[in-house]
């Protein structure tokens, strides 16, 4: 049967049945709306938390109380959290502090059955080979998820944003059945800070969170990619978000900043981030974050399930050092971006990349120069970057999750999307559309689908291909459950004896060794201390 998770892109879709589809939740009945198209019914714009306004802005999110008599309509999506960070696309976006609410699409005709759970962390559309019930989930970003400061942590209220989703899993897990979910085959996936949800919530409190979720899926997005930071690195900010509010003078600053108008609030804040170059992110807090990533995962504190990690080659051309023309200024950039670097471990790592262009990134495109705008040095410092943030985690991941005895199955994406020049390469989230096996969608403003006005035979068998291998995941946490059309290698679990990469290229699929720049990534993994990554 084909499933088509279209929720979240969803516009109007014929006609709806007579009798909407329903489901009866711990507090209350759901009435949603039958696609036809599709043949799949949508709940849209649940609420699995308390509205977190008033009081309770910045703190950690409130169970539901209250339950209802009849029917209430799940037909309309939620608000979107507010952000801080620049986006243009959020002029178009309804923002709202009330906006913990997530999406269900589940395959009609299915009553009574117990389907596997896919939780999407965030929201894109999909469309796979075998029935699931899918849901994406709504939660706090920048400072309304994740201020930080003494005055924060004191109240126990850092890293709601991550707390969110938890308490969104944890409302799954209790009404998922009602739904035609399975709540002993729920699986959590993401890509980019979404991969990087995924993967922190396999570290919560040490790894324990094991009865909320069952398998995972990382694309491109991992708990060692994110630069996480002590209390100390944000009280600055905290200060000057404190006076923009008018509120450096109370003798609780944190309640007063609960009084301020949402929209200064947003206001001072893009303030603030102009004046302290920080984006807000997860804290090391001693309780959901117990101690740096890295430390969690060698220590094996860390949800034992099986998972699929994977990242895509040229990573890192999409944040890359810019107009880097020589040594020096490649120098220059390592040392400020991660700033805790010593000069003689800089001196390593660029040792370890060479001033060579055949061996950057864009990998295989030998000498290819990016032209002024990016400098004669952006392939060496983009395969730099990629590697730290996103490749190395992806192998140490696998390494990890090897050693502890627990499946993991390993991707390397080498397919640009349609429209992406050379020397950008197979960059970040390239894979997605492919993933979610649908041709038509556009992710860009030019209104142009990834995979090109007409695609090729073999640019659908690809997406095919990686879309059932993540459902049969996702159904039976082997991947390699699902039926394909033609004929394929089975993907292999990584070992670290003789470790392995599916290989995903529209005319080159094939199963390759993951073992390229082996010495390079092995000391951005296990020779440089990942506090100093920050």
């Amino acid at each position: 049967m084909r499933f088509t998770f279209c929720a979240v892109l969803a516009v109007a879709v014929g006609l709806v049945n007579a009798s909407p589809p329903t489901a009866m939740t711990e507090k209350g009945i759901y009435a949603g709306e039958h696609l036809p198209t599709f043949n799949q019914d949508m709940f849209i714009g649940i609420r699995y938390a308390q509205v977190p306004t008033g009081s309770l802005r910045f703190r950690p999110p409130q169970p539901l109380t209250k339950s209802w008599s009849g029917q209430k309509t799940a037909v309309n999506y939620g608000n979107s959290c507010y952000s801080s960070e620049p986006n243009t696309d959020n002029r178009f976006i309804k923002q709202s502090e009330d906006c913990l609410t997530l999406n269900i699409v589940r395959p009609s005709g299915y009553e009574g059955h117990k389907l596997p759970v896919g939780v999407w962390i965030l929201q894109q559309s999909v469309e796979g080979g075998t029935p699931i019930v899918a849901v994406s989930i709504n939660y706090r970003v920048g400072p309304l998820g994740f201020l930080a400061s003494e005055e924060v942590q004191k109240e126990g209220s850092l890293n709601n944003g991550l707390k969110d989703q938890v308490a969104a899993l944890i409302w799954i897990k209790q009404n998922i059945e009602a739904f035609n979910g399975d709540s002993n085959q729920i699986t959590i996936w993401g890509e980019s800070a979404g991969g990087e949800s995924v993967s922190m919530l396999m570290l919560a409190y040490g790894g324990k969170l094991e009865t909320l979720f069952h398998r995972a899926i990382m694309e491109s997005g991992f708990a060692t990619t994110q630069q996480y930071h002590p209390i100390s690195h944000w009280q600055e900010k905290y200060v000057i978000i404190t006076k923009l509010a008018g509120c450096d003078k109370q003798s609780d600053t944190l309640n007063c900043l609960r009084q301020v108008d949402i929209n200064k609030l947003v206001f001072i804040t893009n303030i603030a981030n102009e004046r302290i170059k920080r984006q807000y992110a997860p804290t090391i807090d001693g309780d959901f974050i117990l101690d740096w990533p890295k430390n969690l995962l060698q220590s094996g504190k860390f949800m034992k399930i099986p998972i699929i990690s994977g990242a895509n080659m040229d990573e890192g051309t999409s944040f890359g050092p810019g107009r880097v023309t020589n040594t020096d200024e490649v120098t220059d950039w390592l040392s400020t971006t991660y700033a805790g670097l010593n000069s003689s471990t800089v001196q390593k790592i660029l040792t370890l990349y060479p001033d060579d262009p055949s061996k950057g990134s864009p990998f295989g495109t030998g000498d290819l120069y990016s032209g002024p705008i990016y400098g004669r040095q952006f392939k060496r410092g983009s395969a730099i970057s990629g590697d730290i943030a996103l490749i190395g985690p992806r192998r140490l991941t696998c390494e990890v999750w090897d050693e502890a005895g627990i499946d993991v199955y390993s991707y390397n994406w080498n397919q640009s999307d349609y429209g992406i020049p050379d020397f950008i390469g197979t960059t970040h989230f390239q894979e997605v559309v492919y993933v979610f096996d649908n041709p038509s969608t556009s992710f860009f403003q030019s209104g142009t689908a990834p995979m090109g006005p007409d695609p090729t035979g073999s640019k659908k068998s690809l997406a095919h291909l990686i879309s059932r291998f993540f459902m049969s995941f996702i159904a039976t946490g082997d991947p390699n459950n699902a039926k394909q059309n033609g004929t394929y290698p089975k993907w292999p679990k990584y070992s670290c004896k003789n470790p392995k990469n599916y290989y995903f290229r529209e005319d080159d699929i094939r199963i390759e060794d993951d073992d390229w720049r082996k010495e390079a990534i092995s000391f951005l993994n296990y020779g440089v201390d990942h506090q100093l990554l920050t």
